[in-house]
């Protein structure tokens, strides 16, 4: 699908400003024989991510959410959470934004990684009108069934720097610089 095809599922303003095209900037991402794991200091991200009504309900009806303690703005008030409810998978998509391309941590776009699964820790739920950061740092990497697996601790707070989820993100990556260029080139086999 074309980015212009894409384009009209847009529905929020983020969605116009984040980048479909991951192969723009591959070259530059970073893969699993160039992470540096002498340097374990944790890092910001980018960016920030400031949530609205209209990120948290788009994401709910995006992810076919029928909730309407997610969806309905008016229902939500009336509840005694008395807002709309952040679904809790949308950290996946804030992690993703804060992140960023040109810094650390921005394998997570690596052309050719796929998504064992990630453990995540919810201190406190994410709430509407929140601008959330995040600060991360290599945990682990290992070598499993020949797959080259990177972790990484990332940390998602708020404005106040109150702590409000913890993630292990993990990706299965190309090794090296050849494996991306591989990946662009249409090899797309899970054994590589």
């Amino acid at each position: 699908m074309d980015d212009r095809e894409l384009r009209k599922y847009f529905c929020t303003a983020k969605h116009g400003e984040f980048g479909t095209d991951f192969f723009a900037d591959a070259e530059s991402y970073e893969v699993w024989d160039e992470i540096d794991f002498t340097d374990l200091r944790e890092v910001a991200g980018e960016r920030t991510f400031l949530i609205t009504a209209e990120d948290a309900r788009f994401f709910a009806e995006a992810a076919l959410c029928d909730e309407p303690l997610m969806r309905d703005a008016d229902v939500a008030a009336a509840a005694p959470y008395g807002e709309l409810f952040v679904h809790p998978v949308f950290v996946t998509a804030i992690i993703f934004w804060c992140i960023g391309s040109k810094g650390r941590g921005n394998w997570i776009r690596t052309p050719g990684a796929r998504n064992p699964g990630q453990s995540c820790v919810i201190h406190e739920y994410l709430r509407v009108g929140e601008t959330i950061h995040v600060k991360m740092k290599p945990h682990d990497r290992y070598v499993k069934r020949g797959k080259y697996y990177l972790k990484y601790a990332v940390d998602l707070y708020n404005q106040d720097g109150v702590l409000k989820i913890e993630t292990l993100t993990t990706l299965i990556l190309p090794k090296d610089r050849e494996g991306i260029r591989r990946f662009l080139a249409g090899q797309r086999g899970v054994a590589d």
